[in-house]
């Protein structure tokens, strides 16, 4: 399982940023705040709050002009 930041201008249909995360799922919960074990299946809109989580334990700065969401990929490699 794969998670991705994506962003999105608004008003716009398609992603103009995608970035891979390299967190651990403990990490990436703790910052998300997630509580159940399905919650990391989810898309999320991302809060400035985890924005600026995300910038700390990844250590880039994201864009601020777009939406940014956190999705992700639970597809297994063929």
């Amino acid at each position: 399982m794969k998670h991705v930041l994506m962003g999105v201008a608004r008003n716009e249909d398609f992603a103009s940023f995608d970035r891979e995360l390299e967190l651990s799922l403990p990490e990436l919960t703790l910052i998300m705040g997630w509580s159940e074990d399905n919650d990391c299946l989810y898309d999320y809109l991302l809060t400035e709050q985890q924005i600026s989580e995300l910038q700390k334990y990844c250590s880039f700065e994201l864009p601020s002009n777009l939406d940014l969401y956190l999705t992700c990929n639970s597809s297994n490699p063929v």
